[in-house]
């Protein structure tokens, strides 16, 4: 391995991991591109959640690091880092629902009563768009999740092969 310290760098646009493989380009403006981002986008479509639990988001429709089980509802970190982490549902009918993202098992913020998404309906027939994110640091298999930590009436979180609900995990480095 070698070492490169200086104070600046000028006319690069590649930065390669070795001679096969691009690590990093920057273009003409400046920006970087990263050729191997970590980003995961599921959604429900396996039908409504009406009981406490671990929320699975059973179709992947982008997963670049083969990094979320689809079965179990858990996104495994591939690396170390920080991780952004939204989840959004369709909240129907009557009661609050209680939604909070978990590492390695355990409440990121507090425990159950500090949840991250608490949504109240009080209307039978109404329904609520609702939404939450968190950014996460983690260390390499690290595992975040979204349960339901708590729920009352007919409440329930729909499920259908619609965009209703989503889950999205990014790296962010």
């Amino acid at each position: 391995m070698s070492t490169l310290i200086a104070n600046t760098l000028q006319g690069i646009n590649t930065i390669k991991y070795d001679a096969n493989t691009t690590a990093m380009t920057v273009d003409s403006s400046g920006r970087m591109g990263v050729s191997n981002p970590i980003y995961v986008w599921a959604r429900r479509s396996d039908g409504s959640l009406t009981a406490d639990g671990t929320i699975i988001w059973n179709t992947e429709m982008i997963d670049t690091a083969n990094a979320y089980n689809n079965t179990t509802g858990i996104f495994t970190c591939p690396r170390d880092g920080h991780y952004e982490v939204h989840w959004h549902y369709l909240h129907r009918f009557n009661g609050y629902i209680r939604t909070t993202l978990l590492k390695n098992g355990s409440y990121v913020w507090g425990n159950a009563g500090a949840t991250v998404l608490y949504s109240n309906n009080t209307d039978s027939s109404d329904e609520q768009q609702v939404s939450a994110f968190g950014i996460v640091n983690c260390s390499a298999n690290d595992t975040l999740y979204i349960v339901i930590s708590g729920k009352t009436g007919a409440a329930d979180i729909y499920g259908s092969t619609n965009s209703h609900n989503g889950f999205m995990v990014k790296f962010l480095g």
